[in-house]
């Protein structure tokens, strides 16, 4: 009898580990196999693990880019070469897109400004200079908030001696501030050692790791709070996501938290850049979702009461009560995506190349119709001799109040 449970217990455990083993190695071996959905939580977890090992922690930046890094990074269908160099500003790491200081034209944000999932040719930074003729760089860090990013400039900006500074903002943007601010509240000198306990999600972290099996159930959690869909209509192929941080946002983003904080973000970068002699100019980037709106109706029809485009306005009336130029890249998106172009990644929500490349053309445009940037065209591929024009256009006298004004609004 006790060699029959024993080997009944044996086979339950055979029968248990045997299709754990199976899902592991199809995972592994042949990743097309697994659905859309399920590739979702694969491909943010190996970006996490990816990622994790670009940084270190920093205690007022929160964290930072490690210096010296050369890599492939894992995106969607390829890998990705990323270099970073210090520029001799120390334990500091900056993304290489193979253009040199001084930067005429300096980026800053969060990944689309650090242009993760795409090489450095890629980047529309990088394409900005070679359409110009200008140095362009960036200061880019893939999570950051507009609170670090303004940190990032006020510590490092000057040292790169630009004449304009390019801002991006995408709408992740106000969930990060508040996470940020919370952390500078901590006390905490590592930010993300702070968030994996304000999550308490050590153990899960650790597991994540090491099973694929163990992910896809994470996953499948994930899921039943915020649904994703797999679209496909024969030109674009996409996961969509209804994530917290739109879905939330465009019923009232004047209520948000984040919203005191990203006008204090633009405060502090507006005083950091007119310090450095340098011209703020604010990009706003459109999420995925956003672009194809059109296409959502069927999957998440309750984010349908909210307004997609309201926090992107609330932002401009800001920027241009204070006097801060802006380019909203929203329209020039959902132009390309009606016509059935792919923008975006498949699973990521970051830009593909051909995102990265109108990106820069719509970039290009609008500094251009503000008088920011001037060019002649012509010669070799459409290249033009470009010039910046125009002086400081930051926050003007009377405004300078705005970061007070902000700290009573949250008292």
């Amino acid at each position: 009898m006790r060699r029959f449970l024993a080997n009944g217990f044996l086979l339950v455990c055979f029968g248990t580990l045997l299709p754990v083993i199976a899902v592991e190695s199809v995972t592994r071996l042949a990743p097309g196999l697994v659905p859309p959905p399920l590739r979702a939580v694969k491909r943010v977890y190996e970006a996490r693990e990816a990622w994790e090992g670009m940084m270190s922690k920093d205690p007022y930046l929160g964290f930072k880019l490690k210096p010296g890094l050369a890599f492939d990074f894992p995106s969607e269908g390829r890998t990705v070469e990323i270099r970073t160099l210090d520029y001799g500003l120390g334990d500091i790491g900056f993304r290489d897109l193979g253009t040199k200081p001084p930067f005429d034209i300096l980026a800053i944000g969060d990944s689309f400004a650090f242009c993760d999932d795409a090489p450095a040719s890629s980047c529309w930074v990088r394409r900005i200079a070679e359409s110009t003729g200008l140095s362009a760089g960036t200061l880019g860090v893939n999570g950051y908030s507009s609170l670090a990013e303004a940190r990032m400039l006020e510590r490092y900006g000057a040292f790169f001696q630009p004449k304009v500074v390019l801002m991006s903002v995408f709408l992740n943007d106000f969930k990060d501030n508040a996470y940020f601010d919370d952390w500078l509240g901590s006390g905490a000198d590592d930010f993300w050692l702070w968030m994996s306990r304000r999550r308490a999600s050590g153990l899960s972290d650790r597991l994540a790791r090491i099973s694929v099996v163990y992910r896809l159930i994470d996953g499948a959690r994930r899921f039943r709070r915020h649904p994703v869909k797999s679209y496909s209509d024969g030109k674009i192929e996409f996961v969509f996501r209804a994530r917290p941080w739109w879905a939330e946002l465009i019923r009232d983003p004047e209520r948000s938290r984040g919203w005191r904080l990203m006008r204090q973000a633009f405060s502090d970068a507006a005083e950091a850049t007119q310090k450095m002699g340098a011209r703020l100019v604010v990009l706003l980037f459109p999420f995925k979702e956003q672009v194809y709106w059109g296409r959502l109706g069927r999957f998440f029809p309750e984010a349908q009461h909210g307004d997609v485009d309201a926090p992107f306005r609330l932002i401009t009336e800001y920027l241009d009560a204070h006097g801060i130029p802006h380019c909203d890249l929203t329209d020039g998106f959902r132009r390309e995506g009606e016509k059935g172009k792919q923008l975006y990644l498949e699973v990521s929500g970051h830009w593909n190349d051909a995102g990265y490349a109108l990106a820069a053309e719509l970039v290009a445009r609008c500094l251009e119709e503000r008088g920011i940037l001037r060019c002649r065209r012509g010669g070799a591929e459409g290249r033009g001799d470009c010039q910046l024009g125009g002086g400081y256009a930051g926050l003007r006298g009377a405004d300078h109040g705005v970061a007070a004004e902000n700290q009573r609004e949250g008292d």
